[in-house]
């Protein structure tokens, strides 16, 4: 059985090598299974109630009359890693070993994506640090471009009012003029204590975006981490004059 040269046994647990030996018991029968294992019915009993630990030749034994198949749904996880080698005694990592299985993802459609599943997961940001998605070489620039773009280009809300305008002007030219777009900026206007901010840096990424100067990427990372301005719902009495009343069912009727 070449797989199981290439397992160390010393590495098993004593839950594992429990489960093992159950294992044996419920496919050869108590009887089947001591008489496999070349001891006694009562070393047996002792192994299965864990009043002894069970030897690694007994383990062996027992993997022999199991199979691969077998071991690799009772051994699971790291204990695994550790009884292949890929994972040493110490809780180190034969890294060779690592490398040699993950080449196999490239003729491995499976692995391969199960490979960027797992990535995307659980190292999304440093993906993101090593594919560039912020680029390093924008200024932020309050210019004529970016103000057309809100009053006519903007999706959806456009910016009619004058002093919207010139309060989202000021903003930008207070905290963003000048600087250049990264992580840590992003951050910078997560954080920021004028929600607004938020808003503002968003046109402008739509407006980059628009301008074909950033990826559909980036555009979409970063209005996906960035929030908008969260705006509070409240209940509001509103009083209806009966004159009102009075002109507008006119009017409907009128119409």
């Amino acid at each position: 059985m070449m797989w199981l040269d290439n397992i160390d046994i010393k590495s098993l647990g004593d839950r594992t090598r429990i489960l093992i030996l159950q294992r044996l018991r419920e496919r050869l029968g108590y009887v089947g299974a001591y008489r496999a294992l070349g001891i006694s019915d009562s070393s047996l009993s002792r192994y299965l109630r864990a009043e002894r630990r069970i030897p690694d030749e007994v383990v062996r034994r027992a993997l022999q009359n199991l199979g691969e198949e077998e071991f690799k749904q009772i051994v699971q996880g790291e204990e695994r890693l550790r009884a292949v080698g890929i994972v040493r005694k110490d809780g180190s990592i034969d890294y060779g070993l690592a490398l040699q299985l993950i080449a196999l993802a490239s003729g491995d459609e499976y692995l391969k994506q199960a490979i960027l599943r797992f990535t995307v997961e659980h190292f999304r940001e440093d993906l993101r640090k090593m594919l560039g998605l912020v680029p390093t070489t924008i200024k932020l620039t309050w210019d004529q471009g970016f103000e057309e773009f809100l009053r006519e280009r903007k999706k959806r809300m456009k910016i009619k009012s004058e002093s919207t305008m010139k309060y989202y002007r000021n903003l930008f030219r207070k905290h963003l003029e000048g600087k250049t777009l990264s992580q840590d900026l992003i951050d910078y206007v997560i954080s920021h204590p004028v929600k607004w901010l938020r808003n503002v840096f968003r046109h402008y990424i739509q407006y980059l975006y628009y301008t074909r100067k950033i990826s559909p990427e980036t555009y979409g990372w970063i209005m996906e981490i960035v929030p908008s301005r969260s705006y509070r719902m409240d209940v509001r009495p509103y009083p209806i004059d009966i004159e009102d009343l009075r002109r507008t069912m006119d009017f409907l009727r009128e119409a």
